[in-house]
């Protein structure tokens, strides 16, 4: 099969000799995203739904490329469409590793794309590699995934647990994985990172690539859906709410939140509850920590809800808390700040602390190194705003107006256009590696190799439910109600073959 790879290079070399105009030379936009369909809440899937949004607004011509979700409908996929096969991964329902295939890369040739973006973790950016080799059509990365802490979620518990696999995984796996990423970076026209920090660390690990740090636009379904009755547990009082909203995956340091309500905020503050948003693969056991813990009568497991809801949560929330180390923005973060609630989080050195500012719009704790200490002053800075109001009201009239300036769609979007320019130009002055030229199935055979090792590593883990009440998120185009426009009932175009 891989001899008639070559064969897919059936589109002209772009020349682009249109006017500098961004919507003129970057007319037809790829996406690359490891989801088609959005099954439950994912911070690249919805990341990549609003970028498909926000250039389908603006005139563009928008294909998004994965792989295909056989439990899909019409309905749930955007109008243009490449779609890959995909093998499914059991403890993640409704993920599937595409995996390259001669008529998934024909079609890809086939759009005529101006450009793709890559916004996916997975090795689904070999197709634009693949794409930048044979047709020049410029690629932009962008990093989604935090590869030091993203592989413990293949991991069942009980090796999760084993310090031996965890130093083969940190000594061995993590930096052949950094490298692999850091050689795409390099065969791109440019990388996005969404904070300084990240510019940093891929800087450190050899991409020499421009890297261009564009913060993720706030969602309009999240803080533009209409905010309904109070939905939080009658058992919560008003005044004493802490929140986390959030996948419940072990990277996601939920955890580390129950242990601090247990130890360090409980106690000080009878009335306080926890409610924990969400679903994920780790539900049940974080459940049974906080039985464990003896605060199972006091943290409360509402599901996960579609984003279109989330805005009457954070609404009716407290504070917001979040111990995530793994992330590389933390979109939940922006959302809580722009809906007026405080955020109390550690310090990542990435995507949560590119957000806040300290005891101006939020509090940044440091996660480290006396844990036990780190703890205990995150306990008690969420201790003092439950028992100052005030304080709080200040706190998120100043994370309101932060979060609306950093992620304003029309700054965001204004930010991807000068990456896409660098991006044309670089691909006009700097030739990609001659061995990518010559073999062009070099990225389709990597591809194909990794996705394999990494869909038989995943059946270690047993299978999962992610969303276990069924709650569906909006497809790209049935949107939520919101409160600026009036809803519509049309149906979405046939999705195209």
């Amino acid at each position: 099969m891989y001899s008639d790879f070559r064969r897919c290079s059936v589109g002209p070399i772009h020349a682009l000799s249109r006017s500098e105009n961004t919507h003129d030379a970057f007319q037809h936009i790829g996406i690359l995203n490891d989801y088609v369909r959005i099954p439950y809440a994912a911070g690249s899937s919805f990341a990549a739904q609003i970028l498909h949004n926000e250039f389908s607004k603006r005139g563009h011509d928008v294909t998004l490329v994965g792989p295909r979700d056989p439990s899909s409908r019409p309905e749930e996929l955007p109008e243009r469409t490449v779609l890959f096969p995909g093998i499914p991964i059991r403890s993640q329902p409704g993920f599937f590793l595409p995996m390259p295939s001669y008529h998934g890369l024909k079609a890809l040739a086939n759009q005529g794309l101006d450009l793709i973006l890559g916004q996916t973790g997975s090795e689904l950016m070999d197709a634009g590699i693949w794409l930048r080799a044979t047709q020049n059509v410029p690629l932009i990365c962008v990093n989604t995934t935090l590869i030091s802490a993203i592989y413990d979620t293949l991991l069942p518990e009980r090796l999760s647990l084993n310090p031996t696999v965890q130093r083969i995984c940190k000594d061995y796996i993590v930096p052949r994985a950094e490298r692999a990423c850091v050689k795409a970076y390099n065969n791109s026209d440019g990388l996005i990172v969404l904070s300084k920090g990240l510019e940093t660390y891929w800087r450190e690990l050899g991409v020499q690539v421009p890297i261009h740090v564009i913060p993720r636009s706030i969602n309009p379904n999240v803080v533009q859906s209409r905010m309904g009755p109070d939905p939080f547990d009658p058992r919560t009082q008003r005044g004493y709410r802490v929140m986390v909203l959030c996948r419940h995956v072990r990277e996601k340091g939920l955890s580390r939140i129950l242990d601090i309500f247990a130890r360090n905020i409980a106690p000080h503050v009878p009335e306080a509850t926890l409610t924990l948003v969400g679903d994920g693969a780790d539900h049940d056991s974080f459940k049974a920590r906080a039985q464990q813990l003896g605060i199972a009568d006091r943290c409360f497991w509402p599901g996960e809800f579609s984003v279109g809801d989330v805005r009457t949560w954070y609404a009716h929330g407290d504070v917001f808390v979040y111990a995530s180390m793994s992330e590389t923005y933390g979109q939940v973060v922006s959302e809580a700040m722009y809906c007026g609630l405080p955020v109390v989080a550690f310090d990542d050195n990435a995507g949560v602390a590119q957000q806040i500012r300290t005891s101006s719009d939020g509090y940044l704790l440091a996660p480290g190194p006396n844990v036990p200490k780190q703890n205990h002053e995150f306990g008690q800075t969420v201790v003092g705003l439950l028992q100052n109001p005030q304080a709080r009201r200040k706190l998120a009239e100043s994370a309101k107006q932060s979060a609306m300036n950093r992620a304003d769609p029309d700054r965001i979007i204004s930010m991807y256009y000068s990456a896409f320019k660098q991006a044309r130009r670089h691909r006009d002055t700097v030739t990609i590696e001659p061995n990518l030229l010559k073999n062009q199935i070099l990225p389709i055979a990597r591809w194909t190799a990794l996705h394999s090792l990494v869909g038989a590593i995943s059946v270690v883990r047993p299978a999962t439910i992610l969303n276990r009440h069924g709650r569906k998120q909006p497809t790209w185009y049935k949107q939520p109600e919101l409160e600026s426009s009036p809803p519509t009932d049309s149906a979405p175009p046939e999705v195209a073959a």
